[in-house]
């Protein structure tokens, strides 16, 4: 054997396999989970960067002459029922859509899990307050409750844009409950750990006990569980904008797209108006779960190295 493979075989043998290391190996091997994980980021790339190359960027401009066109050179996938470029609409919708899916997730887990972690590691009083109040908010009809801050919004007069804020605020406040739960049952089972204890013996502060050792290791279950509550975020924005009581015109999103199609007249004959934005929600949340389902199975030390 030449002294450049034996090189290479040490070089190979000295690679630390760790955990975070077999899960990518784990997660690049799933083909489904990667095709969801290309399509994602294709419709991060189409919905960021395709408004600066399009003719039709200004959302608020109305044109009654050319409303409802079908598909043209001019307009790739028509026009709406104000004139307005769909495909520029899809776009931009596609940014509100996401950015709220995305920040309010990322509320609605870090309010979880850190109050799942409070709960679970101190027990008692503490755990049993918190889980009463979780009860409290998981037996609030959340549609309804949107619906009613909607109609106070409009009787305030509440700027359009700022909804789309106050949105993302709402549905992470009505989420976390669920979270909470989940996340108080592994710090359950974590702070009975060996190492738990170790951290005990050394009189470590609760906080850095709960932030440093017992939060990174239900890491990858806040992944996870972010990667898929992405997409109920998604359709529930969408079902609230098609509602009516989500984000407003003359913001664009993929819900208030699709009630274009709500009445039937627009609906069989102007399928073009409907169809697009209902195809990217499908789409999207289709491959948010697949990629999250891959995910969680790679992260999950049950699961057997392929």
């Amino acid at each position: 054997m030449s002294k450049k493979s034996k090189n290479a075989i040490s070089a190979s043998q000295n690679i630390v396999e760790t955990p975070w290391r077999i899960s990518m190996r784990k997660l690049r091997r799933n083909k489904v989970a990667m095709v969801g994980l290309i399509f994602l980021i294709a419709m991060v790339l189409f919905c960021v960067i395709g408004p600066l190359f399009s003719p039709y960027s200004n959302i608020t401009e109305v044109d009654i002459v050319n409303a409802k066109q079908p598909p043209s050179s001019l307009h790739w996938l028509g026009t709406d029922t104000s004139g307005r470029d769909i495909l520029t609409r899809l776009m931009l919708g596609g940014r509100v859509s996401l950015m709220v899916g995305l920040i309010a997730t990322a509320l609605e887990i870090f309010i979880g899990a850190f109050l799942g972690c409070v709960s679970g590691y101190y027990g008692g009083a503490v755990d049993a307050v918190m889980m009463r109040i979780v009860d409290v908010v998981l037996s609030l009809p959340a549609l309804p409750i949107l619906i009613m801050i909607s109609a106070i919004f409009s009787d305030r007069h509440v700027d359009t844009g700022a909804r789309i804020y106050y949105l993302m605020l709402i549905l992470a406040c009505l989420g976390w409950a669920g979270i909470c739960r989940f996340f108080r049952g592994q710090v359950l089972t974590v702070r009975e750990t060996d190492y738990m204890a170790a951290t005990e013996a050394m009189g470590l502060h609760d906080m850095r006990k709960i932030f440093k050792h017992i939060m990174p290791n239900v890491f990858p279950l806040i992944i996870v569980t972010a990667t898929l509550e992405v997409g109920n975020m998604i359709l529930t924005e969408s079902a609230m904008s098609f509602l009516g009581v989500g984000v407003l015109p003359p913001y664009a999103s993929w819900g208030n797209m699709v009630q274009e199609g709500s009445n039937m007249v627009d609906f069989t004959l102007h399928p073009w108006m409907w169809m697009p934005a209902g195809f990217c929600i499908l789409a999207t949340v289709l491959c948010i779960n697949l990629f999250g389902d891959g995910l969680r199975d790679a992260l999950d030390p049950r699961m057997t190295v392929k």
